[in-house]
């Protein structure tokens, strides 16, 4: 299983970072005031962090403090 989206305020990361990209928005903070990602759980500000450093908007599920790595589909996910 893979980490595709802020899942409290429900926004993928493939459609946040064209916004981020867009708005020149650097770090995560500025991700969250415009669109609450990251104020939630907490549990997507690292993969939103990542996103912004790689340009990956699917990660690998990270169990421990470390940064979070770019994947590929899963096999039973639509076609981007």
């Amino acid at each position: 299983m893979s980490v595709t989206k802020c899942v409290c305020f429900r926004r993928a990361f493939r459609d946040l970072l064209p916004l981020a990209r867009a708005n020149g928005w650097t770090r995560v903070a500025e991700i969250t005031a415009a669109t609450g990602c990251g104020s939630g759980c907490g549990g997507c500000r690292r993969y939103l962090a990542a996103m912004l450093a790689s340009g990956a908007t699917r990660f690998s599920v990270c169990m421990d403090d470390g940064v979070p790595q770019a994947c590929a589909p899963d096999p039973w996910d639509p076609a981007e």
